[in-house]
């Protein structure tokens, strides 16, 4: 009996121990992975946040500054000497550059890794070579314009309602209003300038709100819109079932 209780107490007894012992210690390295992954998810989904952040100001800058609606949509500058008429016409702001400046401002803010970053402008390469083009064909008409209207006037916008309205009342009048075929000339040659302003204000314009529409629309990755959408569908199938209750 000595013996049987000698051998219990020096081998049966401590490989239990041994066998509660790594059952503990499994169990706590479970829960320390689990900790663990729950960290790294936390990391990823504050970067994730911080990454939606910049892109959203981002691309918002890079939609008002890149599509030059500043000078389309916004007062001229103090101390603007320049005609608003030929300051408004002006398409010079290139595309590509300024996106490429907004992009760079993203990287030194160091909010985003180098695959990220990467990634973001392996996609914005072809929108804003799109846009550039478009830009300079742009511009392209506006300059040709006023040669290709002296041609063929129609090419031009008709007047608004309150011009039309106008031209009608002086059509009525014309004999005490232009008198003279001088008179009647320069008239012409006023709603002329007038129909031309007008037409290469709204080409310019339409194509400011074009790449501005486009820039907000398209300039953040699809995949990262994606996983987003996804983040936010999750959230409210989460809040949801809290609120439905067991």
């Amino acid at each position: 009996m000595a013996l049987a209780l000698a051998g219990l107490f020096y081998t049966v007894i401590p490989l239990y121990q041994k066998a509660a012992v790594d059952e503990q210690l499994a169990r706590r390295e479970m829960e320390l992975k689990a900790v663990e992954a729950s960290l790294t998810e936390g990391k990823a989904e504050v970067y994730r946040l911080r990454r939606d952040d910049l892109v959203r100001v981002t691309v918002r800058g890079a939609a008002e500054e890149c599509s030059d609606s500043f000078r389309g949509f916004m007062d001229l500058p103090a101390g603007e000497r320049e005609p608003e008429e030929a300051y408004r016409l002006r398409l010079d702001v290139n595309v590509k550059d300024c996106v490429d400046r907004h992009l760079a401002r993203a990287e030194t803010s160091k909010q985003l890794g180098a695959a990220d970053l990467e990634a973001w402008r392996a996609w914005a390469k072809p929108i804003v070579a799109e846009l550039e083009a478009e830009r300079l064909r742009t511009r392209q008409t506006v300059q040709e314009l006023p040669r290709r209207a002296a041609a063929d006037p129609s090419l031009l916008d008709d007047d608004g309602e309150f011009s039309q309205i106008t031209e009608e009342l002086f059509k009525h009048y014309e004999a005490y209003l232009f008198p003279t075929p001088q008179l009647r000339q320069e008239r012409d040659k006023h709603q002329f300038a007038r129909r031309l302003q007008f037409t290469r204000e709204r080409v310019a314009m339409a194509y400011r709100l074009s790449v501005s529409t486009r820039l907000t629309q398209t300039l953040e990755p699809k995949m990262w819109k994606v996983e987003r959408a996804k983040k936010e569908a999750a959230a409210r199938v989460s809040v949801g079932a809290s609120r439905a209750g067991p």
